[in-house]
């Protein structure tokens, strides 16, 4: 009776197990570059990604006077294993700035990265109200898996999903050699119209520069907590149903 007791609960732990395996988001590692406020990025929150050093340098030709995005050379990141990823907020409350920290899930065909506010302007007039940050997202998930193929929509919100704006990877190429790959997910505004100012955290400008190495709990690449914790769970129940399924009989019946 105890052995098929144990055999019912390892199974019913199992099919819990992989139950929130399956809904669980994986994690995708995120590193911040910049941040600041710009206008020209628009009154609207708005996501836009660049899979390739041709796009971001297009993007960033046209800005014109506005561009406060340093060349590929000054960023941390690599397009061999990572993309440009760039959330603006739009026209903001003012007085407050994106926070360096963020983190990032695959669920499903979407990543969405997850931000939130700093309460000061990071270094930008007091008046400055559109913020911004970029970050380089890598193209392998932090479990292994080269997610970007297979993924339809990139998504970031600040704060609450009042924030949440959208990209669409449809037809556009994964690979970063791929010269096709290099339109912005969402139109610019290149024409000047206010103060630009960039909040770095070691300054090579008055204008902007981009961030040292974010430590890994910037990163957004830790392990996935309810996985390990599952698994030792599952760990204990098969302890403990072995040494149940092990412990010797007491023999019935009358004694001699």
């Amino acid at each position: 009776m105890r052995r098929h007791f144990a055999v019912v609960l390892l199974v019913l732990f199992a099919c819990a197990l992989f139950g929130v395996r399956a809904d669980a988001a994986v994690s995708v590692p995120v590193r911040y570059q910049l941040r600041g406020h710009l206008p020209q990025l628009g009154e609207q929150p708005a996501m836009r990604f660049f899979l390739t050093q041709l796009a971001y340098d297009k993007f960033r030709a046209d800005l014109g006077d506005a561009n406060v995005f340093p060349a590929t050379s000054s960023l941390f990141m690599s397009f061999e294993r990572e993309f440009l990823a760039l959330y603006s907020r739009g026209n903001d409350t003012g007085g407050r700035c994106i926070a360096t920290a963020a983190v990032a899930g695959l669920s499903g065909d979407t990543v969405t990265a997850t931000f939130d506010w700093q309460s000061d302007t990071c270094g930008a007039p007091a008046s400055a109200h559109h913020p911004f940050i970029l970050v380089a997202v890598s193209r392998t998930a932090s479990d292994g898996s080269t997610w970007l193929p297979s993924a339809r929509l990139i998504c970031a919100f600040v704060g609450s999903a009042a924030t949440n704006a959208c990209a669409s990877f449809g037809g556009v190429a994964a690979s970063p050699a791929t010269p096709s790959a290099t339109a912005s997910a969402a139109p610019t505004s290149p024409t000047p119209t206010g103060v630009a100012t960039a909040s770095p955290a070691a300054s090579r400008s008055p204008i902007a520069a981009a961030s040292p190495t974010p430590t890994p709990a910037d990163a957004g690449g830790g392990p996935d907590f309810i996985v390990v914790a599952a698994l030792v769970g599952l760990g204990v129940v098969i302890g403990l149903a072995l040494m149940a399924a092990r412990r010797p009989r007491t023999p019935s019946g009358p004694r001699p």
